[in-house]
């Protein structure tokens, strides 16, 4: 299982934009934004492609890390417990978002 640390670096490690994303959900409260990681999951699951426009690269790669390194996420608090996109359609809920095999 990843370290926070790892995880984060992997994050940021795919991501390109110039905003400053909430790296857990405490600090997306505090800014009223997603985590990076859920800027990324909600992208998997609502559109499976990259967002360039928005610094999001290899989407599917970090999606499938995070499913792996799931238990890791939650306890870490980098990942919202529920997840919806942008026309309020649920995407996830009581963090199950690792629905990966079945995506496909």
């Amino acid at each position: 299982m990843a370290t926070k640390e790892e995880i984060l670096e992997f994050l940021q490690a795919n991501y390109a934009g110039k905003e400053e994303p909430a790296l857990t959900v405490e600090a997306g409260e505090k800014t009223q934004t997603w985590t990076l990681a859920g800027l990324f999951v909600r992208r998997w699951l609502n559109d499976r492609y990259d967002a360039p426009g928005w610094g999001l690269t290899n989407v599917g790669k970090v999606y499938i890390y995070l499913c792996v390194n799931k238990e890791s996420v939650v306890e870490h608090g980098l990942i919202e417990k529920e997840g919806y996109n942008n026309s309020g359609f649920p995407l996830w809920s009581d963090y199950d978002f690792d629905d990966w095999h079945k995506q496909e």
